[in-house]
């Protein structure tokens, strides 16, 4: 290694590991989980819910299920019909797709034609 590329690749390590040493930082003193209030704190039991919402919520619960039955449905069917292929298109005879000669005999492979 010649000396001025030594120097430079040096040069960049070190400023470098000067550039990450920066982003250092102490872990906090505390737990993130005591900036949680205590499980006491709130007062209790929620609110109970009233008959109107329970149901509201009650039916909001069924049409998320719904909805998720369905697409789960819709993936399981995409995922079973992703394993089939369709066979490639083949004409025998009567077409020109690039082989053979020229009276519109030979097999042509693909549609609409060898350009494509």
């Amino acid at each position: 290694m010649n000396r001025p590329f030594r120097t430079i690749v040096l040069t960049s390590v070190a400023a470098g590991t000067l550039a990450l040493a920066g982003c250092a930082m102490p872990p906090p003193s505390s737990t993130i989980l005591s900036r949680l209030p205590e499980p006491g704190a709130s007062g209790g039991q929620p609110p109970a819910l009233s008959s109107a919402e329970r149901k509201r919520y009650d039916e909001i619960d069924r049409q998320v299920l719904r909805e998720q039955n369905s697409a789960m449905a819709a993936e399981a069917a995409a995922r079973a019909w992703a394993y089939y292929s369709p066979p490639p298109v083949t004409i025998y005879g009567g077409y020109y797709g690039g082989w053979g000669n020229r009276w519109g005999t030979g097999i042509g492979y693909g549609y609409p034609g060898w350009w494509w």
